[in-house]
């Protein structure tokens, strides 16, 4: 239950970085406000519960807020769960400061359709961090070979990506991918190294596909379609492939790769 309260409070505050980060406001200063101005009281903004209690409403104005607040903190909360169910406590600071970039990165990509190069390239940065703190005190390895598999994946990951983008636009005739999913997915190659970044990859295209389908079909005629197909940002299915590779599959995957190793040598 305190490690769901924190991923909680952690999710109410991915949510105030995605609201200011775009434009470019402090996300410690000022206190949070309505949109009528007022400045929300601590006991009006307890992550979850206060959404409940109010109904979904502004104490204030009565302004309704919709479900996407209390969703972003269950959602956290949720993440932050599992992580702590299946990792050391060096691997939950780790992985917990990735599942806030992608979070925060994905919440900017569906409200501007821009990844910010702060989630990006210095989530690179913190990946690059991470994975030597963890060869250190958690895997046992040498900083060296934490290093490198970080960098081996940040690389990877994001030129597997950009190939991808160069070769969908040489066939489509029109830009299908930005500049910031290739950023982000070096910033996952970075965190998860070569195994989780080709997973991701692919696991996002896959939940891309599976998500854009039915929503094509749903909306009425063929115009619409295409410009729904064309609207959707690819940053947060990368970021949910990076997820799923890294609370449910990665023991399973390295299993494979693993094995798959063995029979090659």
């Amino acid at each position: 239950m305190i490690v769901f309260m924190f991923g909680a409070c952690l999710g109410s505050f991915f949510y105030v970085c995605i609201l200011r980060i775009p434009k470019g406001i402090s996300i410690i200063f000022p206190r949070s406000r309505c949109d009528c101005g007022q400045t929300i009281p601590f006991y009006n903004n307890i992550p979850i519960f206060s959404w409940l209690f109010l109904r979904g409403k502004a104490r204030c104005c009565g302004r309704k807020l919709g479900f996407h607040y209390c969703f972003v903190e269950i959602f956290t909360a949720l993440l932050f769960l599992f992580l702590w169910h299946r990792s050391d406590p060096w691997e939950f600071c780790v992985y917990g400061i990735f599942l806030g970039l992608l979070i925060i990165a994905s919440g900017i990509d569906f409200a501007t359709m821009t990844i910010p190069d702060r989630c990006t390239i210095g989530g690179a940065v913190l990946g690059i961090l991470g994975n030597v703190l963890l060869a250190h005190f958690s895997r046992g390895n040498y900083i060296f070979f934490g290093a490198m598999a970080s960098l081996k994946g940040m690389l990877l990951g994001s030129s597997i990506l950009l190939w991808i983008a160069i070769f969908s636009e040489f066939l489509l005739k029109k830009e299908t991918m930005g500049f910031g999913d290739i950023k982000l997915m070096g910033c996952i190659g970075a965190f998860l190294g070569i195994k989780g970044a080709i997973f991701s990859i692919f696991g996002g295209t896959c939940l891309g596909i599976v998500t854009i389908l039915p929503l094509w079909w749903l909306c009425g005629g063929r115009r619409n379609r295409i410009q729904l197909g064309s609207s959707l940002p690819f940053g947060p299915f990368l970021a949910l492939g990076a997820v799923t590779y890294l609370l449910f599959f990665q023991k399973v995957i390295d299993e494979y790769y693993g094995q798959i190793a063995i029979l090659l040598s």
